[in-house]
């Protein structure tokens, strides 16, 4: 289950970063650019792509990683959806609320298996 929710915040994160580029994100058009913008994001979509691979070989520091992972995107998807209500801005503002609130619940729920894990492993 851990790894599926894994695949499904990837795919979430991927999203995300489509959505943000699309409604023109404020960060991307006032300081970085569309390229610049698509180069970092592309990095940094790569980096849980390693993450991954650990887990699929069951890597203990592998979840722990994750959970760091987990904790960034539920941050981001909660931060879009707050900074877009607070502001009213979505368009070339805060965007990427939609896949944010799938950042939140699949953030949410790897939280919850990856601690049951843990918690698991420490009763043995």
């Amino acid at each position: 289950m851990i790894i599926s929710l894994f695949v499904l915040m990837l795919i979430f994160h991927l999203a995300h970063v489509l959505e943000e580029v699309w409604g023109s994100f404020f960060i991307m058009d006032s300081v970085l650019g569309l390229e610049w913008f698509v180069v970092i994001n592309g990095i940094l979509w790569c980096v849980p792509l390693i993450i991954l691979f650990f887990l699929i070989k069951g890597k203990n520091f592998a979840y722990k990683v994750a959970i760091i992972y987990a904790f960034i995107m539920v941050i981001n998807g909660f931060a879009h959806n707050v900074l877009t209500l607070i502001t009213g801005k979505y368009y070339r503002g805060f965007a990427g609320g939609i896949t944010g609130i799938g950042l939140v619940l699949t953030g949410v729920l790897l939280l919850v298996f990856i601690w049951k894990k843990f918690i698991i492993i420490k009763k043995l």
